[in-house]
């Protein structure tokens, strides 16, 4: 990660002690992953900024700690932990069991999901002044972009007024997803509108740090979209404090190393930022 992201994981006073949160707040790359496990190895995890993003490289770093168990995580080298902590990924945000086997070592695990659950927490939010507040959005704060070209709308359904439009492959950050199937569009961590979730999906090979298109958008860019520019960066966002929805679950590793088989249970929670932290 970059070093500014660094020192916001050494300042940071939210945190995370098993699966309790304290309130908190998300929006971009300038603060996603600011909050981070009490578990150890979890803030060597948040710095190593490798593979899927900041996701990857805690739960990396969650594994690194002995979040597995000691010789569990002894047999694993550190290619062996990226890659099994990108699965764990998948399985924490899919909800779906997933089999991995170390492309090196012979090591392999089954990792599957035995329980979840939704949490309703407060975080704060910033939107700009024309767009709708709206509560309980299910968090998500990744790098998303626009299948086909999509209405960016002040509110979550097509009877607000339209604030501008997204273009066929422009990427956003999606900032949590509403119980009707829209997601809340960011813009430098300010929610600028809302767009229909059948028109945009995430962006698989992403870094969660880099900025998206929307981040970066010119005037010149903004005005042949149909966007007002003071809309995407307005000088005075509405605060506020709302209710979102995070996940955590309960998962189960079954490994295999040169050591043997051991099973593992561990549970696992969504940040408000959108990042997993396994303890």
């Amino acid at each position: 990660m970059h070093k500014k992201t660094t020192a916001a994981l050494l300042a940071a006073t939210v945190f995370v002690a098993g699966c309790a949160t304290q309130d908190g707040g998300w929006g971009n790359k300038q603060t996603a992953g600011t909050v981070i496990g009490s578990i150890a190895g979890a803030l060597l995890g948040s710095q190593i900024g490798g593979g899927s993003g900041r996701t990857v490289a805690i739960i990396a770093g969650a594994l690194a700690g002995g979040a597995l168990g000691n010789w569990i995580g002894s047999s694993l080298d550190d290619k062996d932990r990226q890659a099994l902590a990108a699965s764990t990924q998948q399985v924490l945000t899919t909800g779906k069991s997933q089999t991995w086997d170390s492309d090196h070592s012979g090591a392999k695990a089954v990792i599957r999901p035995i329980s979840s659950k939704t949490v309703t927490q407060q975080a704060t939010m910033k939107r700009a002044p024309t767009i709708a507040q709206v509560d309980h959005l299910a968090v998500i704060n990744e790098p998303w972009q626009a299948h086909k070209s999509a209405n960016l709308r002040a509110g979550p359904a097509t009877s607000y007024d339209k604030v501008g439009g997204l273009a066929p492959g422009q990427s956003f950050t999606a900032l949590g997803r509403t119980g009707n199937d829209w997601i809340a569009v960011g813009r430098q961590g300010v929610t600028v509108g809302y767009v229909a979730g059948t028109l945009v999906g995430p962006i698989r090979s992403a870094q969660a740090d880099q900025a998206t298109d929307l981040d970066t958008i010119s005037v010149a860019q903004a005005e042949s979209q149909g966007f007002n520019l003071d809309t995407l960066e307005p000088q005075k966002p509405v605060v506020e404090s709302v209710a979102v929805q995070t996940t955590c679950r309960k998962i189960q590793y079954d490994v295999t190393t040169a050591k043997g088989n051991e099973s593992k249970t561990v549970d696992a929670c969504q940040g408000v930022d959108g990042a997993w932290q396994i303890g």
